[in-house]
């Protein structure tokens, strides 16, 4: 959903970044495994209770991570293997600040199950997105896409928002997945 309506300005706001990664002569793989490793350490430091360092580098490490597309688009670098790797990568990033939640803010079995049903419902929204674009049709729907899954995990641990939210974020997690389904189920023949 940010996506939707951000994305010219994040594009125009990433160019001096674009260029200087060009500048350092980075492939756009090399920005994506930067990106996911910024992100581990900020959740490790996040684990570790130092929540300003790890909220600073999951949000670095994210930036990252939105750079790598841009820049191979920009500069004729995008290649399938570099979708493949970024797509795979995005997913590690994920399920580690999810793991972070998991392992810090749960304290009853019901608080563990919602973590895991967010996991798997951050997994299947990027599923049915894939799958529907190997059937050619673009598959954007409900608003918890990747950046709001991420921003929703960093501000609930810097936060240390009450569970409620998660509650309710894992239930808009599983309508933008059943969303994605849907879609592409009545697109299907």
């Amino acid at each position: 959903m940010l996506e939707k309506y951000l994305k010219s300005y994040s594009e125009k706001f990433a160019i001096p970044f674009i260029k200087f990664l060009r500048l350092l002569n980075l492939k756009p793989n090399t920005v994506s495994i930067i990106g996911l490793v910024v992100i581990v350490i900020g959740s490790y430091y996040f684990y570790t209770n130092k929540r300003s360092i790890g909220i600073i580098l999951i949000f670095i490490g994210s930036a990252i991570d939105g750079l790598d597309g841009p820049y191979a688009r920009t500069y004729n670098l995008a290649s399938q293997k570099g979708a493949l790797l970024d797509s795979l990568l995005d997913r590690l990033g994920e399920m580690i600040i999810w793991s972070v939640i998991l392992l810090n803010y749960t304290i009853s079995d019901i608080q563990v199950l919602a973590v895991i049903s967010v996991i798997v419902s951050s997994n299947l929204i990027p599923y049915m997105r894939a799958k529907s674009e190997l059937y050619g049709l673009e598959n954007k729907k409900g608003i918890a896409s990747r950046p709001e899954r991420v921003i929703f995990a960093v501000l609930f641990m810097f936060f240390n928002l009450d569970f409620a939210y998660f509650y309710v974020f894992a239930f808009i997690t599983w309508i933008t997945a059943l969303q994605r389904f849907i879609f592409l189920y009545k697109n299907l023949k």
